[in-house]
């Protein structure tokens, strides 16, 4: 097919059309990362000028759809709309830690792991074997992500998210692929991980400090049968096998999770009892304190409280927060408070305790 044909020509239009629309939702990033994976792309092939053949005169369907919102929403919010959204939400985002997500640099290697499970195993497979353009695209498309991210400030498992659609093209290729010893090594690891969670979750999940909200034996049975159901597929059937036994998996997965395990977090894991009980004690815009709370404490006081909460993660940190007031209220699990006693110029009193299933919180002023 000629680089001119119309069909070709009107897969870039689409292309251009998805640039605009991924910068609308997510800002300048949308184009950044096509851009270096395609240049990375280009230059691996050491042919410099492939970029001609993308009809790059369409990328004015890229700025069409994009450019007049953030220009309404520049002469309706002035500066403070480009400080906001492009210096502080893209820049600074990737250049600091200023939105508290700091991470180390290998903190995407486990989330990659998990986002794209029991899938990432294949890529063992794939990547043994010889790459033509179209997996060479793929990969570039899969890696800069990883890389970017990687570097920036600021981390959160969403951010790989454009990596995903990559890699699910490049599993999908390689079970219609036959058999080989890499393939067989790659589910004979993904049955072991399955073993692996099995004993973690199952035995150890309080000393890993998870729970599951699922019973530990159930989880290490379930686990173990997978595992052997994967060591079956390995040794006797076609990839193609693997592909169904993964989804049928992931579907039962899911379908427990939302129908018997979620519901459960609903009443154990959520911060709706301190509606009420804050509203009694202190006015709704009042920045209310939470001293090292678990993510889903912060989440959802956060919710409940319209944002008018402050977490803190150390005695320093509640100190030169609270130093301009004098009484504050805060929020702490019951463990917490000899912690607090030991805070130099804080007087703590318990003005009320909330229990929530295991776990008790303690109001404080």
């Amino acid at each position: 097919m000629s680089d001119q044909t119309p069909p070709r020509r009107f897969w870039f239009y689409g292309f251009y059309a998805a640039l605009g629309l991924g910068v609308l939702a997510k800002g300048p990033v949308a184009v950044l990362l096509p851009v270096l994976s395609l240049g990375g792309f280009m230059l691996l092939r050491r042919n410099r000028q492939e970029w001609r053949n993308w009809h790059p005169r369409a990328a004015w369907i890229t700025a069409a759809i994009a450019v007049p919102w953030f220009l309404v929403c520049a002469i309706v919010n002035g500066w403070n709309f480009i400080q906001v959204f492009f210096i502080n939400q893209n820049i600074e985002r990737f250049a600091t830690t200023i939105h508290g997500h700091d991470r180390p640099f290998y903190f995407y290697f486990p989330v990659l792991l998990l986002l794209t499970f029991p899938w990432t195993f294949l890529l063992v497979s794939a990547c043994r074997r010889k790459f033509g353009n179209n997996e060479l695209l793929l990969a570039w498309w899969a890696i800069v992500p990883f890389v970017f991210f990687s570097m920036s400030g600021s981390k959160l498992p969403g951010y790989i998210l454009p990596m995903v659609p990559p890699i699910a093209l490049l599993c999908g290729k390689e079970l219609w692929q036959p058999a080989s010893r890499t393939y067989k090594a790659a589910v004979f690891i993904e049955a072991g991980t399955m073993a692996f969670i099995g004993v973690a979750f199952g035995f150890y999940g309080n000393t890993l400090n998870v729970d599951p909200h699922v019973s530990g034996m159930l989880i290490a049975v379930v686990a173990f049968a997978l595992a052997a159901l994967l060591s079956v597929v390995a040794l006797w059937l076609k990839p193609v096998f693997l592909g169904i036994f993964n989804v049928g998996a992931m579907t039962a997965l899911v379908i427990t999770a939302t129908t018997m395990v979620f519901p459960r977090f609903d009443v154990t894991d959520t911060m709706r009892p301190w509606q009420a009980e804050l509203g009694k004690i202190a006015p709704d815009k009042q920045i209310g304190f939470l001293y090292k709370p678990a993510r889903w404490m912060e989440y959802g006081l956060q919710f409940y409280r319209a944002n008018q909460v402050r977490s803190v993660f150390s005695l320093e940190e509640l100190i030169q927060a609270t130093a301009a007031e004098p009484r504050v209220l805060c929020v702490a699990e019951d463990k917490m408070l000899g912690e607090l006693a030991r805070a130099a110029n804080i007087d703590v009193e318990v003005v009320d305790k909330i229990v929530v299933a295991d776990a008790a919180h303690t109001q404080m002023e």
